[in-house]
């Protein structure tokens, strides 16, 4: 038994005829007759009523229809499968990532991705929220990591990161297991320059009086440390090591989702589908909390 038959098969019944199955497939109309007549030596049965006026399936014809069916969809999702295993095995992803992946996430996610597959070429663009979503939109790249996405981008969920409340690490409210932003709301503030920081707290009524601006993340901590004022940061900003200095979540909490977004996932790479389906299984096995 071929696939060949089984594709003759399913023509020669939808046809009516073999004649007109040989016409639709490109076969002579003795080719079609000996396929089906092996078929039908092989299984021990017959699959078609003949008569002048053309061919109809048997009972047990039906049947087999059904099965063939069964056998080449199998087959048809094989050969796409591997397809797309073919794509995966080479190529190039391009992925935007906001700095605070960048340094706490993507080392190891990108190290394991590598090791799957060595032969992919991974090109890494870091930006701001809004530059991310215009480098999607225009398709500078295939996928990116960020937060409060366009509404016309589609997304994939991957963590929560926390707004944490970032103090020296001996003062006098360091041992607190949560603060409120009314316990730090008149001491001298240090905001990140990062909009989405901003808008998130301003959201949820958080407004703080700023005595400094700072871009950099390690300068704030370090102005925190040296006592010049407090901060709020989202977890994933904080490194995994911050000596003198403690994080201690916001109370209430405030959360915003980290998720993973594209144009439009029923049209991505394979290479890129692949991808967002590894971040996703990384990231619900790894932790974010910060070590003080």
């Amino acid at each position: 038994m071929t696939l060949a038959q089984l594709h003759v098969l399913l023509a020669a019944a939808k046809a009516g005829s073999f004649t007109r199955a040989a016409e639709e497939i490109g076969f002579t109309q003795s080719a079609v007759s000996q396929m089906i007549n092996s078929l039908e030596k092989e299984l021990g049965v017959s699959l078609f009523h003949r008569s002048r006026s053309g061919i109809t399936p048997t009972s047990i014809g039906e049947r087999m229809m059904q099965h063939a069916r069964d056998i080449l969809q199998i087959t048809a999702c094989m050969t796409q499968e591997a397809a797309s295993a073919r794509n995966l095995a080479s190529g190039t992803l391009r992925i935007a990532s906001l700095p605070s992946v960048a340094t706490r996430i993507l080392p190891g996610l990108l190290g394991a991705f590598r090791k799957l597959y060595p032969a992919v070429e991974i090109v890494l663009f870091e930006g701001k929220n809004d530059e991310i979503h215009n480098w999607i939109a225009s398709s500078v790249v295939d996928i990116g990591f960020t937060v409060q996405p366009e509404k016309d981008l589609q997304t994939l969920p991957l963590i929560q990161d926390s707004m944490m409340v970032i103090l020296p690490q001996t003062h006098s409210l360091s041992n607190e297991s949560q603060l409120s932003f009314a316990q730090i709301a008149e001491r001298c503030f240090i905001m990140p320059r990062d909009e989405c920081v901003k808008k998130t707290l301003h959201e949820n009524g958080i407004v703080p009086k700023s005595t400094f601006e700072v871009g950099d993340i390690s300068t704030i901590l370090t102005m925190v440390q040296e006592y010049i004022g407090v901060s709020i940061l989202p977890e994933l900003y904080i490194p995994l090591t911050i000596p003198k200095v403690v994080a201690i979540p916001l109370s209430p909490p405030i959360n915003r989702q980290l998720v993973l977004a594209v144009r439009n996932w029923q049209a991505v790479s394979p290479l890129t589908a692949e991808f967002a389906v590894h971040s996703q299984k990384y990231m619900n096995g790894m932790e974010i909390t910060s070590q003080s």
